[in-house]
């Protein structure tokens, strides 16, 4: 009995790390990510909290757990003095009729000697048309509205969606693209995506919207063009942003383990990307692999890998086309942000060559590395112009220049080396700079393109080179 004391508690003095705690929106039935707040026992003493409660003022949408325990009600909680324990929460969101975000709210209520104190719960909800395991069969003819968000969740049989050979899916003006995972858009047939300005534009990201995850890289696969033996898959973007993905637009893959398969351009996917953006991409924004792409009035940045990759040859022409890398946040720039190549070697012991042939106008390829082009020249001495045919004009390209020459075709009013001097690049504002003093080389230095830039601004007199033209 000697060693028995009486426990002693405070008044219980809690204080909190916020009084709100908010979820970004939440697409319905998909779970959000895990947020907390911190409760502190500001006394000198422990303190005894007799009920945490979640109070479910909209169903159970809201879960808790208090410092490590699952439930919606907990009793005698103890905080030794000037200390804390954690409150995680979560939300899956339940489906409504609304077309626009909607608000649900609850309360975490404690109670401490008879005092209550609460937190409050918001989230934002959102329905959305949802596709598990997609497929758009032959013959078929899909569209996506824009009423409400896509959702796209990967499944056991097609990780994502997959539009058969034969099959077209049309996505309209103004739909926004979400993608959950590793999920992607697998076209072995016909994808449309097309715009005609910015305000009705076509979006495909990750599908989680909190803060945390914003432009952050590899949330989902990417829009993927499949090989396919009986037809010539196709794709058209026009006024689309693609972001926060692995791959961006990947055309050429396939599923066989022969490369020989991939040889010939007779089943050579046909891809044209139009005033459209395509950043902040784990690995590429673009990778062409023996495959047709045609680019016009693009930005490409923000890449893990190469900006823009082309391997196993294949037909490219990019005109107006901004190609920058300096890294992000997210991830280091340590690839070349152009890397073009015709050969596929396997276990450097046996090589597929597939001719290649590229073409750039007015184009800029910068980055914060010395080189940033890089070509597969491996057993150059068996190479030729006919199956390694890369020709540049009017483009401001960083890169060794005598290399460079020697391994292309044309290379015609070029700038190298030249800072373009954007007016900020970090914030994806890629517009040649001109003030008092300080004037982009980019300006005035093209040569015919296109008429108007990513953003419809004519491009009066000598046009100005990449993707945006200063008005």
């Amino acid at each position: 009995m000697s060693n028995c004391r009486k426990e002693q508690f405070g008044n219980g003095n809690l204080s909190f790390s916020t009084d709100t705690l908010t979820f970004d929106t939440v697409f319905t039935s998909l779970g959000s990510t895990t947020k907390y707040f911190k409760v502190f026992n500001t006394d000198k003493k422990a303190v005894k909290i007799s009920d945490i409660r979640l109070m479910h003022l909209v169903g159970t949408q809201f879960r808790i757990n208090v410092d490590g325990v699952n439930g919606d009600h907990f009793t005698d909680v103890e905080i030794p003095a000037k200390d804390s324990i954690y409150v995680f929460v979560e939300v899956t969101v339940n489906p409504t009729s609304n077309t626009t975000p909607f608000l649900i709210i609850d309360d975490v209520s404690f109670i401490v000697n008879g005092n209550s104190k609460t937190v409050h719960l918001q989230a934002f909800g959102q329905n959305a048309h949802y596709h598990y395991g997609e497929e758009i069969l032959s013959g078929q003819t899909k569209t996506w509205s824009n009423d409400l968000p896509h959702v796209i969740i990967s499944h056991d049989t097609v990780p994502g969606v997959l539009v058969d050979c034969g099959s077209t899916l049309t996505i309209l003006p103004g739909t926004k693209v979400f993608f959950a995972g590793n999920s992607a858009i697998f076209v072995e047939g016909t994808m449309n995506a097309v715009a005609t300005s910015w305000s009705d534009s076509i979006v495909f990201q990750g599908v989680r919207l909190e803060s945390f995850y914003n432009d952050k890289p590899g949330q989902w696969f990417g829009i993927v063009f499949l090989r396919n033996a009986d037809c010539v898959p196709q794709g058209l973007f026009d006024h689309c942003v693609v972001n926060e993905s692995s791959y961006g637009i990947y055309a050429g893959a396939g599923l066989s383990t022969n490369f020989a398969d991939y040889q010939g351009p007779a089943q050579r996917p046909e891809v044209v990307i139009r005033n459209s953006i395509v950043k902040n991409s784990s690995s590429n924004a673009v990778y062409g692999f023996n495959a047709k792409i045609t680019a016009e009035n693009c930005l490409f940045y923000a890449c893990g890998e190469n900006v823009v990759k082309v391997g196993l040859g294949g037909e490219y022409s990019f005109t107006n086309c901004t190609l920058y890398n300096t890294g992000s946040r997210f991830v280091d720039h340590k690839n070349e942000t152009l890397f073009l190549s015709n050969l596929l070697s396997v276990n450097n012991s046996y090589f597929y060559l597939e001719p290649l042939k590229t073409t750039f106008t007015n184009c800029v390829v910068y980055g914060s590395l010395q080189n940033e082009v890089s070509f597969n020249n491996y057993h150059l001495d068996t190479l030729s112009f006919n199956d390694f045919d890369n020709s540049f004009s009017y483009s401001d390209v960083k890169t060794k220049q005598d290399t460079f020459e020697m391994l292309t075709m044309q290379h015609d009013h070029m700038l190298y080396n030249a800072e373009p001097l954007f007016k900020n690049a970090d914030a994806g504002n890629f517009m040649p700079y001109d003030s008092a003093g300080t004037t982009s080389p980019l300006i005035n230095a093209g040569n015919g393109g296109t008429s108007t830039d990513i953003y419809g601004n004519v491009r009066n007199g000598a046009p100005d080179i990449g993707a945006v033209e200063k008005p």
